[in-house]
């Protein structure tokens, strides 16, 4: 049983406008091969222009999974990602292809490798009802409440992450247990234990690179329309405040401008500089990264050469 020759998964991640969606492509044209998003924002109809997401036609030719398969109403969560991927996984299996996870969200390949423990689902009136209890009682109110049920979590936490804080009083609510009972009792090897996964990354050396492609695909994403998409999606959809598209890079700027909060050229400038945070954040995960070959944007072809190999194990 041990010989038995594990399945492959590719991993290609990097910062965003590294080029991994380019690369991904050019992998399909040269293996049997099938996309899957790892982007958090992409999941969502009209949101194409502020995810840069690929074109009408891109997409029709290379079909991502993952891409556009929810609207902008409901909210795509971590463990929606995880439970579509191992379901897609197998799918793109029985193709005999290789399933490619392609993207920027890095919690979400961290939660392919470490998986998921199991927590319940969200409850958006319990969240509601926080989210009113803070605005009446102040800044530390939901962070003391958490302390006085799970000390020892609100320890690793800082008092202003009010995503990790609201999601621990919501299952303390669910299920009468506290984070730190109920975190750690996943399997944590199962897919590594499962399929031969080769994580690769796409990763210039040379920062200044990199942030004249994030400037250049800003201007184009401005250019193409991003305020009127923002505009046409804050009318067609109801959004709460606390959706996670109303915080995301380029879709938080654009709100802000059309609320007249900031000018133009502050609406560039800080859509730039929130890309540039995101791209840090993201390579500094990828430093941490255990098991990930790293290559420049100019040794691409190295990874297209990697992900060949791994198709003759299929």
């Amino acid at each position: 049983m041990d010989n038995i020759v594990k399945k492959p998964i590719a991993f290609i991640l990097g910062p965003t406008a590294s080029g991994k969606t380019d690369l991904a492509i050019e992998i399909c044209d040269s293996v049997p091969a099938e996309i899957i998003s790892v982007d958090s924002v992409m999941v969502y109809e009209d949101c194409n222009i502020g995810s840069a997401k690929p074109s009408k036609n891109i997409l029709e030719k290379y079909p991502h999974h993952l891409v556009d398969i929810i609207k902008p109403n409901s909210i795509y969560s971590v463990s929606d990602f995880y439970q579509s991927s191992l379901e897609l996984i197998d799918e793109i299996h029985s193709r005999d292809k290789l399933p490619v996870f392609v993207g920027g969200t890095m919690m979400y390949f961290k939660t392919l490798i470490n998986g998921l423990d199991k927590l319940p689902a969200r409850n958006d009136d319990f969240r509601l009802e926080l989210e009113e209890a803070k605005k009446q009682n102040g800044d530390r109110y939901l962070y003391e409440m958490l302390a006085s049920i799970d000390s020892d979590y609100a320890a690793t936490l800082n008092q202003s992450d009010d995503k990790r804080i609201i999601r621990a009083l919501e299952v303390y609510k669910s299920t009468g247990e506290n984070m730190t009972s109920l975190l750690g009792k996943v399997d944590k090897n199962f897919l590594l234990e499962k399929y031969n996964i080769k994580q690769l990354g796409i990763l210039d050396e040379d920062r200044s690179i990199l942030h004249k492609r994030i400037e250049k695909r800003l201007e184009t994403i401005i250019s193409d329309g991003l305020v009127g998409e923002v505009k046409n999606i804050l009318d067609k959809y109801k959004i709460a405040d606390s959706h996670p598209i109303r915080k995301s890079v380029n879709y938080k700027q654009a709100i802000s401008f059309i609320k007249k909060e900031i000018d133009e050229d502050e609406f560039f400038n800080t859509a730039l500089f929130a890309t540039r945070q995101l791209a840090k954040r993201q390579i500094t995960w990828m430093r941490s990264w255990d098991n990930l070959e790293i290559f420049e944007n100019k040794s691409a072809h190295k990874i297209k050469e990697t992900v060949k190999r791994l198709v003759s194990s299929l």
